[in-house]
């Protein structure tokens, strides 16, 4: 996870393009590209808070509480229809391997 610290990244969500500012909240992108960043001096690497952890039970959590984990993975569940599918999406999920600062 990054965050912009110089400049403006254009980040695509959902076919349009959000302006990331310093100003911006953290976001993730695939670990070349974050490292890229962070080598141009425009990202620094952040802790990722909103990933939930492995402990998570997600048959606890209601379907707002659900999209919004999967939402912080990156995932999109316009498509699920019940709450099932949406855990099925959020178990599915492989953690990237952390990115390593050459």
């Amino acid at each position: 996870m990054i965050k912009i610290i110089k400049g403006t990244y254009g980040l695509k969500r959902d076919g349009a393009v959000e302006a990331m500012t310093p100003r911006s909240a953290p976001f993730s992108l695939p670990a070349a590209r974050e490292a890229e960043l962070v080598r141009a001096g425009v990202a620094e690497y952040v802790p990722d808070d909103t990933k939930p952890d492995e402990r998570t039970n997600y048959d606890d959590m209601k379907m707002a509480e659900l999209r919004k984990a999967a939402e912080a993975l990156g995932l999109d569940t316009s498509g699920a229809k019940t709450r099932r599918a949406v855990i099925a999406m959020l178990e599915g999920v492989q953690p990237e391997p952390a990115a390593t600062d050459p």
